[in-house]
């Protein structure tokens, strides 16, 4: 197994190529699931079926008014298309809602910001 640095990562956001700015990327996918345990199994084991798949974002890196204007335009609740590679061969696309944004600016310190969003509909992977 290769394992895979983090530096070759890339990001878009509401098309915008937002890589230089951005310093780390948590990704997750997910799917909802229901509980079909019926009274009396045999075994006390609980049984379950798949619903609906997700998936939420949180990124963040080094402040940039550039990306404050990429983010600023996105939080005004339409959904917006990302694109996301943690390896930049991987990508995984589709379109999302920024839910949060914020920017940190310490006295000893670079100012950065962070970000969520969750995903609505399907993500592609290519």
């Amino acid at each position: 197994m290769a394992f895979i640095h983090g530096k070759d990562a890339t990001m878009s956001f509401d098309g915008t190529v937002i890589t230089a700015f951005t310093d780390s990327v948590s990704f997750s996918r997910e799917v909802d699931t229901a509980e079909t345990t019926p009274f009396g199994i045999t075994g006390d084991a609980k049984t379950y079926i798949a619903g609906l798949n997700g998936a939420t974002m949180n990124f963040g890196g080094k402040y940039d008014a550039t990306l404050a204007a990429v983010l600023n335009g996105a939080i005004d609740g339409a959904s917006v298309l990302f694109d996301y590679s943690p390896d930049g061969v991987v990508n995984y696309t589709g379109s999302c809602f920024l839910t949060n944004w914020g920017a940190d600016s310490p006295v000893g310190g670079a100012d950065t910001w962070t970000a969520s969003a969750i995903v609505t509909g399907v993500v592609a992977v290519a």
